[in-house]
């Protein structure tokens, strides 16, 4: 049996061994193609589609397609609103890693499959004792169940904190553009040559949508919702209140980011506020034993021996 073991460990390593050697070299055939491009002469003829296959990485080529159709052939079973549902938390955590909905689904199903057998098998392990075992397998399947949900949340919340942090500055580049003569459009153009980021990004896909025909106001209005991010959302009503009465798009966009600036300061002001609160609980618990400890410590010791030699007296 130890020899079966043994054996089947040491087939695992060498086809993971295997799989390495296989992509390092793959991904340094890659290096030297891209080196010979940059120093050859650039051939302008066309390529076939199949070349233009053949000189991706072997990941990117077939590792990457059959894991992504595997994924959706298990997510596509899911109903109608958990894929629109699963499909709206992608777009607003920015689909993470080209991610679908029928995959994001799939990955949640196998995750909490995984945390079932993680359960069942904690539940009969000999090395929890009866104290801990209830604890650890309810964590297993919370772990399980959650665990998908929690890190694109996660995402999510990071892609909210980077619009915000950049949507003051690319309104005053807004700002201007639109002061020094250029339309919304133009002035959105230069936004999306000049930043990178998730903003950025967003924008180009709104010109994109706004060239093939969309109204200007449906374009803004689905990239608010897509996004999801509320100081999006009250710039998009603010653009459209403005567009509407005919108000200055440079004036409005100035007093949005005025008023954006303001509330981040609150809102900095709001969680420094609540640093002290948050920082009692560490000190209650975990600093003042330890000072306690240190400062107590020798006078207790000390007198502990006094009183013992007084008694031996």
């Amino acid at each position: 049996m130890l020899l079966l073991i043994v054996a089947i460990a040491l087939l695992v390593f060498i086809g993971l061994l295997v799989l390495l050697a296989s992509l390092m070299a793959d991904e340094h055939r890659v290096r030297i193609e891209e080196r010979m491009q940059v120093l050859a002469p650039v051939d302008v003829r066309p390529r076939s589609p199949l070349a233009e296959e053949l000189t991706l990485p072997f990941h990117k080529r077939v590792l990457f397609p059959a894991l992504n159709r595997a994924l959706n052939s298990v997510g596509t079973l899911a109903p109608g609103e958990a894929l629109e549902s699963a499909q709206a938390e992608l777009y607003r955590a920015g689909s993470p890693g080209g991610l679908t909905a029928q995959g994001f689904v799939t990955i949640r199903i196998f995750s909490a499959v995984a945390g079932l057998f993680a359960a069942a098998w904690l539940l009969k392990a000999p090395f929890l004792n009866d104290t801990l075992r209830l604890p650890v397998v309810g964590l297993a399947l919370v772990v399980g169940v959650l665990a998908p949900q929690y890190f694109l949340q996660k995402g999510i919340q990071g892609r909210h904190s980077l619009i915000r942090k950049a949507l003051p500055d690319i309104i005053d580049l807004l700002v201007v553009s639109v002061e020094a003569g250029s339309g919304l459009d133009g002035a959105l153009a230069e936004v999306v040559k000049r930043k990178q980021g998730p903003l950025p990004d967003e924008f180009g896909r709104l010109l994109g949508e706004v060239r093939v025909g969309k109204s200007r106001r449906e374009a803004w209005g689905d990239m608010a919702e897509r996004v999801g991010e509320d100081n999006l959302t009250s710039l998009v009503a603010s653009l459209a209140q403005a567009e509407q009465l005919g108000v200055s798009i440079g004036k409005a966009l100035r007093t949005q980011a005025d008023s954006l600036r303001t509330r981040r300061s609150l809102q900095i002001r709001e969680i420094a506020a609540a640093l002290p609160i948050k920082m009692l609980f560490p000190l209650i618990f975990f600093i003042f034993p330890a000072l306690f400890v240190i400062l107590l410590g020798p006078g207790l010791m000390s007198m502990t021996s006094i009183i013992g030699a007084l008694g031996g007296k």
